[in-house]
This record gives C-alpha cells, sequence and structure tokens, in this order.
C-alpha cells in the first residue's frame, strides 16, 4: 500500500476502548427498564442517532432519556452513566498516532456526540498532555459536528470533499464491518479492526508502519 498517504481512523474500539455493557450497567442503576433494549453495540435507539448527528443538544437528549429513568435522576448521573463507555486510553495508540502524523495525513472519523467529544477533551488536556483530542490528528471529523453519521456515505464524501482526498490514496480504519463495507463502496482502502489491541499489527501487515 505505499500510495497511501491519507489515514482515517475511527475512535471507538480503534483508538480508545470502549464498551457497551459498562455504560449499560451503570445506566441499568438509574433505569425503571431494560436498559440494553435502550442502547448496545448492535442497535440502538433512534435518540442515540439523533444525537450522533446533532440533531439534537445534549440537554435534549438527556430529556428525552429521562422517561427511561428514575425520576430523580440529575444531568450529571446520566453524563457518568454516558461517559462510562469510554473505558480506557492506551498510551501506545496516542504515541502512534503522533508518529503517523509526521509521515501521513491523518483523520478521525467518528460517530461520536456532544457529551463524548467533551469528555475525550478533557481526558486528552489533563492525561494526555494536549488541549484537545483532535490534536493527535490533521483533523477530526465528528459525526454530531458533520450532521451525517457512518455508514452513512455523506459522511465520507463530505471528509473526501472537505481535504481533497483520493480514494485511491486513503485508508480507512473501524471496528464495525458495515462501515468498512461503505468506505469500500467510494473506493477506499478500509479494514475492519476486529481486535482493539491490534492496531499496530494491522498497520504493520499493510505495510503503513
Amino acid at each position: 500500500m505505499t500510495q497511501i498517504k491519507n489515514l482515517i481512523f475511527d475512535i471507538g474500539d480503534v483508538i480508545i476502548d470502549i464498551d457497551y455493557q459498562t455504560t449499560i450497567a451503570e445506566f441499568q442503576k438509574l433505569a425503571k427498564v431494560d436498559f440494553s433494549e435502550i442502547v448496545s453495540y448492535s442497535k440502538q435507539h433512534p435518540l442515540f442517532d439523533q444525537f450522533e448527528r446533532g440533531e439534537i443538544s445534549a440537554q435534549e437528549f438527556r430529556n428525552q432519556l429521562k422517561p427511561f429513568l428514575k425520576e430523580d435522576t440529575t444531568d450529571d448521573a446520566i453524563n457518568q452513566a454516558w461517559n462510562a463507555i469510554l473505558i480506557h486510553y492506551p498510551k501506545a495508540k496516542f504515541d502512534l498516532l503522533l508518529e503517523l502524523k509526521k509521515r501521513y495525513r491523518t483523520f478521525a472519523l467518528s460517530n461520536i456526540n456532544e457529551i463524548h467529544v467533551m469528555e475525550i477533551d478533557r481526558v486528552a488536556e489533563k492525561c494526555l498532555h494536549v488541549s484537545r483530542f483532535a490534536d493527535f490528528f490533521h483533523r477530526a471529523f465528528y459525526s454530531n459536528e458533520v450532521g451525517h453519521r457512518k455508514p452513512e456515505l455523506a459522511v465520507y464524501e463530505f471528509v473526501m470533499h472537505e481535504e481533497n482526498l483520493l480514494p485511491s490514496e486513503t485508508l480507512f480504519i473501524d471496528d464495525k464491518a458495515e462501515n468498512i463495507a461503505a468506505a469500500k463502496a467510494l473506493g477506499w482502502h478500509a479494514h475492519q479492526l476486529t481486535n482493539r489491541n491490534k492496531l499496530k499489527e494491522l498497520l504493520t501487515e499493510l505495510n503503513i508502519l
């Protein structure tokens, strides 16, 4: 893949370790319903899609969740339960991103939301010694800012247009097969990361490192 000039990374379970069961367990403490029916790795209530597209604000998201939750649930409790999905920020991956940034144009492309952006920026400043998470890339594309989410083709087209990327020079890494399929449909090189601890190994296999 010697022609690759652009690297695009998903965030969840590619860069940051996430665990849906952890956040479901935290919400279950607050809930009046089985929260695994509301959100999981493979499905989620339309509310979450709306939040990831930036169609509703963080406050609207919390307000629309509250009917599923106990009456005394606070906004802070919702934020904490929602952020519990973000379980680990592996230092080696961030060191790797900084090295890759010297040799390639690097981007993040994530289905994300206002609350999680604030949290990853907080951790980036406190623990990773940068002012915001996006500083590990030349640019970060967040679904809540773009107005589209993977695997909608519009979000991939937006990235290509904004950065004048050629599909033949672009490699995309994501953990979900449907997101990889959408990228390939537009001519990108794309590979699914099925083991979040093997990012460096995958890049080595692809002759990126």
